[in-house]
């Protein structure tokens, strides 16, 4: 994005928040640190169990001549909100139930409420979102995140040899239950004769 770019879009989130609201709330959050917030929106308030954003359309987002945005952006806002409500350092989407009621365009402010539901030392959190522009519905959705201890990519998993070995044998099983002979050739090994 060019640096007239960044300054507009600065200038539209200061009708929301002041850029010292902005950087406070930046240093409270906890998740999603590197997130592109020109693509995600930007978090302009936090509580507990509470998060707003608001994301500004901008000509990366459309997906025709017709200044359509792609769905997906607002989806990636709507999870980043949800993710700031509940605040957790290591937490992952693992379902959604969404609904678009209407399409953005490019120029569209979308402003994302979210409520985390559930108490927050549960490991699995519903999250309900409601997005507006100009004050009209365009988006709901209920999100379910779980948080960890650690980063997911740091959860133990069994060694990808011991995963090869079961999928060879698993195989030869089921070769074997496909074929009557070497099923009778597998038994009689087996029992050793």
């Amino acid at each position: 994005m060019a640096k007239k770019d960044n300054f507009e879009e600065y200038a539209q989130l200061e009708e929301y928040a002041s850029q010292e609201d902005i950087s406070r709330i930046k240093t409270e959050l906890v998740t999603c640190p590197d997130l592109n917030n020109s693509l995600s929106g930007t978090i302009i308030e936090l509580s507990k169990n509470y998060a707003k954003s608001i994301l500004i359309t901008s000509p990366e987002m459309i997906v025709d001549n017709q200044g359509l945005i792609f769905d997906a952006f607002v989806f990636s806002a709507a999870n980043y909100v949800a993710q700031a409500a509940i605040n957790k350092e290591y937490s992952v989407l693992i379902g959604s139930k969404c609904f678009f009621y209407a399409p953005l365009k490019l120029g569209d402010i979308l402003e994302l409420e979210a409520h985390a539901l559930f108490d927050d030392s549960s490991k699995k959190r519903e999250v309900k979102i409601i997005g507006y522009v100009s004050e009209i519905k365009v988006f709901e959705a209920n999100l379910q995140i779980v948080t960890m201890d650690d980063h997911i990519f740091k959860l133990k998993r069994p060694p990808s040899s011991t995963i090869k070995q079961e999928a060879k044998a698993n195989e030869k099983e089921t070769s074997a239950n496909a074929n009557p002979e070497a099923m009778a050739a597998t038994l009689m090994a087996s029992m050793g004769k």
